[in-house]
């Protein structure tokens, strides 16, 4: 039901409204606008489709929720999600080269003519096979040769230098800190981080020289309290978003993980309130 949903509301929206300017592929296909900065981006924006303007100031949508023509037509842009190092049984470099290139950002099948603007691999974890990381890296190397527009995205964790090398070489455009410190009860009490982790994660980075590559992504953002019984407080992340800011000027933007949680005024309002901080605190760049 909710699939069939969102396929009348983009077959509206696109009758209405012509597509915004898009780089021309040759054979009559579109592109989506590559991202730029300032990155103002969601996880799941599961509220969109009926309420756009809770994501006025989004402009990616790092998930693969949306539908990339119907992000286009709201003037944003949506990565296509891809497996990172927790691909079940990858055993190449094939998987990422395939969902990465032109031919792989096409579709759905039944509109072949546009092209999302990237991938976004979720996530970047400790892997739990030897190769994983050189075959990501070798996948995306050829992604980017065969097209030199393509933007890649990565989620990741505790900082690992294949990555770092990614990042550096350019192959990877964006890194995105999971700094998780509310988390849906149903993960558990050791799901969360600590604010002293997060804030290590971007130590990491700065570290490493890749700030400016580099955000830092805040969840669960959700109504639901955590395992703890607290709440996810409106005043808490303005203050963690001020912080982040100040500490870490060269980050190019931030980031927010909604969860699957029902939807109720409380998310709405606390959805409305990350979205109004991003675009405060990362303006357009005049």
């Amino acid at each position: 039901m909710v699939m069939q949903r969102r396929r009348l509301l983009l077959s509206a929206a696109c009758l209405a409204a012509p597509f915004p300017p898009a780089a021309a592929s040759g054979g009559g296909l579109l592109r989506a606008i590559r991202p730029r900065p300032p990155y103002r981006v969601w996880f799941q924006p599961r509220l969109f489709v009926r309420e756009m303007d809770l994501y006025r100031n989004m402009t990616v949508d790092a998930s693969g929720w949306i539908d990339p023509r119907l992000a286009h037509l709201a003037g944003k842009t949506t990565l296509r999600w891809v497996y990172g190092t927790n691909h079940p049984d990858a055993g190449d470099s094939v998987y990422w080269e395939r969902e990465a290139v032109p031919a792989g950002r096409q579709g759905p099948a039944e509109h072949p003519e546009f092209i999302a603007a990237g991938v976004a691999l979720d996530e970047w974890v400790p892997p739990q096979r030897e190769g994983i990381e050189s075959w990501i890296g070798e996948g995306l190397k050829a992604a980017r040769k065969a097209d030199p527009d393509l933007f890649t995205a990565v989620w990741y964790t505790d900082l690992r230098p294949a990555l770092t090398s990614l990042i550096k070489d350019n192959t990877v455009d964006l890194a995105i800190i999971e700094g998780y410190t509310h988390t849906d009860p149903k993960f558990g009490p050791a799901s969360f981080l600590h604010w002293e982790t997060a804030i290590r994660r971007c130590e990491e980075a700065k570290a490493a020289g890749i700030l400016n590559r580099t955000i830092f992504c805040f969840g669960h953002i959700t109504a639901r309290r955590n395992a703890k019984g607290e709440s996810l407080s409106s005043a808490w992340l303005r203050e963690k978003l001020h912080e982040i800011k100040q500490r870490y000027p060269e980050m190019p933007g931030i980031a927010f993980f909604q969860d699957d949680s029902e939807e109720s005024p409380e998310l709405r309002e606390l959805v409305r309130h990350c979205d109004r901080l991003s675009g405060e605190l990362w303006p357009e760049v005049r």
